[in-house]
């Protein structure tokens, strides 16, 4: 009995070692990864790993960082997926985890990694803030020429967004996009929403891309929605260099419609601008004057 009560606190005091030891080793790995010491942190967890206790959800939590730290994504995900299982409190911290090494992976060019931690993100939690993450997958999926998934992710970051000034500069990006896509409809629909919200130095694109999805409008044949689109573009400053190209097209499409009053004032217009105006452009809209009646000096 006296041998007994001897080994009692004998094993007690190794128990309490093993937890003091451990506790060592978990905070020596989580002071490694606050250092971007990947492999030191790894060193550490592997001990833990190795030993015959039972891997805390913390130490799976840490493990799993720290592959991830490493670009070891099946380990990673082996170890997070075994932490989730165990306790679903860890989904935020790991889509985080996810996000924030996407964030590095794709800032230095590490793109399929990056867009591979980012989808993992999303996997693993809605709740996070996933805007500048958008943000960058827009933008390597537009430097690779997947300009509809960029499109896609464009949309994503403006959905999620309230910062104005970063606001700005994804309409543009979204924009410079959809003129590269070849559908002026698109194009010219982008820059209106972002006009919208007042991000008004987008005016020059704004009437170019009206100029554009209006002509085309008009070679369909699709003249009252033609008709919409110029009179808007009609109603902001236009740039010099366009506004002779966007009163004659209006003319046209004015022409098109029977509005014979609306097509000679746009014509005149077009004269009025003769600075600005092409030579065949002036002598055009001249034509289309006499055409209707009109003397033109």
């Amino acid at each position: 009995m006296k041998g007994l009560k001897t080994l009692l606190p004998a094993a007690l005091l190794l128990l309490l070692a093993c937890g003091s030891s451990n506790k060592q080793a978990l905070d020596r790995a989580r002071e490694a990864l606050d250092k971007r010491d990947f492999s030191r942190a790894l060193a550490e967890l592997v001990v833990l790993r190795n030993s015959e206790e039972e891997l805390s959800t913390e130490a799976r939590y840490l493990l799993g960082r720290a592959y991830l730290g490493l670009n070891d994504l099946p380990e990673t995900e082996m170890h997070f997926k075994a932490l989730l299982a165990e306790d679903t409190i860890y989904e935020d911290s790991v889509a985080l985890a996810y996000k924030q090494r996407g964030l590095e992976l794709g800032k230095v060019g590490e793109r399929e990694l990056a867009l591979e931690c980012f989808e993992e993100a999303m996997r693993t939690s809605t709740a996070i803030d996933m805007s500048d993450a958008y943000a960058l997958m827009g933008e390597l999926y537009s430097k690779y020429g997947e300009l509809g998934r960029a499109v896609y992710y464009y949309r994503k970051t403006l959905a999620t967004l309230s910062d104005s000034t970063t606001r700005a500069f994804t309409w543009e990006k979204l924009i410079l996009i959809l003129e590269r896509l070849g559908d002026p409809g698109d194009a010219f629909i982008a820059t209106e929403e972002a006009m919208h919200e007042h991000h008004y130095y987008l005016e020059p694109r704004y009437c170019q891309n009206g100029y554009l999805y209006a002509k085309d409008l008009l070679y369909r044949g699709q003249l009252d929605s033609a008709e919409l689109v110029i009179t808007r573009v009609l109603q902001v400053p236009l740039s010099p260099l366009l506004r002779d190209d966007i009163y004659f097209i209006a003319g046209e499409i004015r022409l098109k419609n029977g509005d014979i009053e609306g097509a000679r004032a746009a014509y005149r217009e077009v004269l009025k601008l003769s600075v600005n105006a092409s030579s065949a452009l002036v002598q055009r809209a001249r034509e289309r004057l006499a055409l209707l009646g009109e003397e033109v000096p």
